[in-house]
């Protein structure tokens, strides 16, 4: 009978080489894309500036709405963070490929999947793609850590022979670790990694139970205060928190009613009627009106005062206001004249 052959760490740790290259490039390629391939990205006069998607995050985000929602009111600091959040991408990403630092790497790579989570998984029009790209990479990213860079890297030329118990911590390499010890590292990492799993698919897409929704599907305006005067006069906080971050909803007419369903009042909120000047918009992204309506993208929230169409006096009452979109979608509000 021969006696078994023993595998090192390293060649096992070997094996998971494909996943170390994918993650690594799913970051490196982020940070290629800012600075390089569209370095638009990154300029705050730009359309494409990822401000914008930024603000996107802000009306379901888990646990850092109140972080997103703080660098979205101060545009010079969300610029300084999403440049230094692009510059750990890259070197979190070349660290993976390269297999340099890579315990410290695959950590970067765990930390900076778990804000995308929280950050941007409610979004995905079509499937809940956000999700499975944070959830992908804290998986991964705990494995990586795990296992280190393998035969394949710099930090098994450079550091093979070295026993430092710090470095390898930073860096590949085998741990001092019994069975027993790694078995329950092993327990811990698959129930934090299964947690965060199954917690957030619950509560941004409500899928282990209940009805399963998808919040980036339908666009939805919340109408969160509005004053009508008896002149005619209106004035509302508009808040988009619902549909897909690739277009917003378009309000081409604001229709009052009186409590009998009558109409008294007709409002066309495109550039000819709607004065910028009485837009004050609260975030990065912009409420504003457009040749045919009004543009109010996701995330955006703005106080807007409509000037009177007609000399009317209105009865103090119950009145409801209803946006109506070009899609033929409406949100409505029930309010008084006291």
């Amino acid at each position: 009978m021969q006696p078994e052959k023993k595998i090192s760490f390293d060649s096992i740790s070997t094996l998971v080489t494909p996943i170390r290259l994918i993650l690594g490039w799913q970051f490196f390629s982020a940070f290629l894309r800012r600075v390089i391939n569209d370095p638009e990205k990154l300029d705050p006069n730009s359309p494409a500036y990822m401000g914008h998607a930024f603000n996107h995050f802000l009306p379901h985000a888990l646990f850092i709405k109140p972080m997103i929602e703080f660098l979205i009111t101060h545009v010079h600091l969300l610029y300084i963070f999403l440049f230094t959040f692009t510059i750990i991408e890259g070197l979190v990403g070349i660290g993976l490929i390269l297999g340099l630092l890579t315990r410290l790497s695959s950590l970067g790579a765990t930390l900076l999947s778990l804000g995308i989570l929280l950050g941007s998984g409610w979004l995905g029009s079509t499937c809940v793609d956000e999700w499975q790209i944070g959830i992908a990479g804290i998986g991964c990213g705990l494995v990586v850590m795990c296992f280190g860079g393998g035969l394949f890297s710099i930090d098994y030329l450079l550091l093979k022979n070295r026993t430092s118990k710090i470095l390898r911590l930073l860096t590949s390499g085998p741990f001092d670790l019994n069975s027993v010890q790694i078995r329950n590292i092993a327990l811990i990492f698959s129930i934090i990694a299964v947690f965060i799993t199954l917690f957030t698919y619950q509560a941004l897409h409500n899928g282990l139970y209940g009805k399963l929704y998808n919040l980036s599907k339908v666009p939805k305006i919340e109408i969160l205060s509005a004053n009508l005067y008896d002149n005619g006069a209106l004035k509302m906080i508009l808040y988009r928190v619902d549909g897909p971050d690739t277009y917003g909803a378009f309000v081409r007419q604001i229709i009052v009613s009186n409590d009998s369903g009558n109409i008294v009042e007709t409002f066309d909120p495109n550039e000819t009627n709607v004065d910028k000047s009485k837009i004050k918009n609260f975030y990065f992204n912009k409420i504003e009106p457009n040749k045919y309506s009004l543009v109010v993208p996701l995330g955006a929230k703005a106080e807007i005062d409509l000037l009177p169409t007609q000399n009317i006096k209105l009865e103090k009452g119950k009145y409801k206001i209803e946006l109506i979109d070009v899609s033929g979608l409406k949100w409505e509000k029930d309010i008084n004249i006291n």
